[in-house]
């Protein structure tokens, strides 16, 4: 598997990773043998970057996932996980959550250190508590060896500008979705310029788009508009 460096902090990441939603059950249900049986997959494909979060499930994506990397060398991956969003109306990003976040998720993966940690979703709260307050607390855990990288998601592409106005110069990487696919590039036309000229590492989720281009059911989320995902149908 090719790699590339997420921006300025040296990590080398796959250019295709693991993104372990699923073990969550956002999608569909899912036994263990198949949580297991993915994540061992997905490594041996070369895909040793695995991306999770405590909002997965609730927190289940984060457990399976441990279960599934138990044995497997922790120099032999890359883990990433995130912290803020907990459910679809629970958000904290309090400096006095951060490290309670972060525990409990070194915790369920079994795991001394994560290698990226991003701030979830970050629109659903007042921008200024990012920068103010969360982002110190988080690089805080930098300084100790817990975190080796650190950046945020979103989705409107205003917030990621207005937010980057603030954190450029203290991040290593964002994280969007649903913005690099076949029906929409907003994210490499509109957002990649600016990351590349300050070295912060762009990741980029959902490239089929939550199988917008299938006639298959749509999760609820998804935020693309109604005439779009009648054209969606109509080309699928």
């Amino acid at each position: 598997m090719k790699t590339r460096v997420l921006g300025k902090s040296g990590i080398e990441l796959p250019i295709l990773s693991f993104g372990a939603s699923s073990l969550g059950a956002e999608f569909r249900s899912i036994t263990l043998d198949e949580a297991m049986l993915s994540t061992r997959t997905a490594l041996d494909l070369g895909m040793n970057f695995i991306d999770t979060s405590p909002f997965y499930g609730r927190g289940m994506s984060e457990i399976l996932l441990g279960m599934g990397l138990k044995g497997v060398p922790r120099d032999s991956y890359l883990l990433g996980t995130k912290l803020g969003r907990y459910s679809d109306i629970h958000f904290d990003f309090s400096a006095s959550r951060v490290a309670e976040s972060v525990h409990v998720s070194l915790q369920r993966l079994g795991t001394d250190h994560l290698d990226v940690l991003l701030l979830h979703d970050v629109e659903f709260v007042p921008l200024p508590q990012i920068w103010e307050e969360t982002l110190p607390a988080v690089l805080k855990l930098k300084q100790e060896g817990k975190v080796r990288a650190v950046g945020f998601s979103c989705y409107p592409l205003k917030t990621f500008h207005t937010v980057l106005d603030q954190v450029e110069d203290e991040i290593d990487c964002v994280l969007s979705y649903n913005r690099y696919t076949l029906q929409n590039t907003s994210f490499t036309d509109d957002l990649l310029p600016r990351l590349e000229a300050k070295g912060i590492g762009a990741m980029s989720a959902g490239p089929f788009s939550a199988r917008l281009l299938t006639n298959a059911e749509l999760p609820a989320w998804l935020k693309e508009t109604e005439e779009v995902k009648a054209a969606a149908r109509a080309a699928a």
